[in-house]
């Protein structure tokens, strides 16, 4: 896992992480106290930038695009999805279970201010990728005259 703690624009929270937890502890502490409780269920997620926008990568296997919810609101985006539990087979018992069904959920603040209008998803493979544009900001220099 990789995380410039120095310089991440974007806060994440999921059903176990406080901003409590995240003010106290670094980034890699936090990974591990969350890992702990979530029994694997948080999707893995990769962030990348540049001077224009965000890039949320979501590895959500098992999930077809039609289970995905994604809400963006306050500078920021929920992406919520219940994948599909499938029935087993009654006749074999399992002995061992490591690949888990259920429901996703994980939310992102972003520090500076982005434009949610124009937030575009696609799914493939498995992976949910965001691209969230940064609002422009204003550079122009303006004169204000005193009265």
């Amino acid at each position: 896992m990789y995380c410039d703690t120095n310089t991440n624009p974007v806060t994440m929270s999921d059903c176990c992480s406080t901003p409590t937890l995240t003010n106290m502890f670094p980034y890699r502490m936090n990974a591990v106290l969350r890992a702990a409780g979530r029994s694997g269920r948080l999707p893995a997620t990769d962030i990348k930038q540049d001077a224009t926008k965000y890039v949320i990568l979501m590895n959500m296997p098992g999930v077809t695009k039609e289970r995905v919810a994604i809400t963006a609101e306050d500078n920021g985006l929920s992406i919520q999805t219940a994948a599909e539990e499938k029935k087993e087979d009654e006749t074999l018992k399992t002995v061992y279970r490591e690949r888990m069904g259920g429901i996703y959920e994980r939310k992102f603040h972003f520090e500076e201010p982005v434009d949610i209008e124009n937030v575009t998803a696609h799914m493939e493979n498995g992976v949910l990728e965001l691209t969230v544009p940064k609002k422009a900001q204003n550079t122009d220099t303006k004169t204000i005259h005193v009265d």
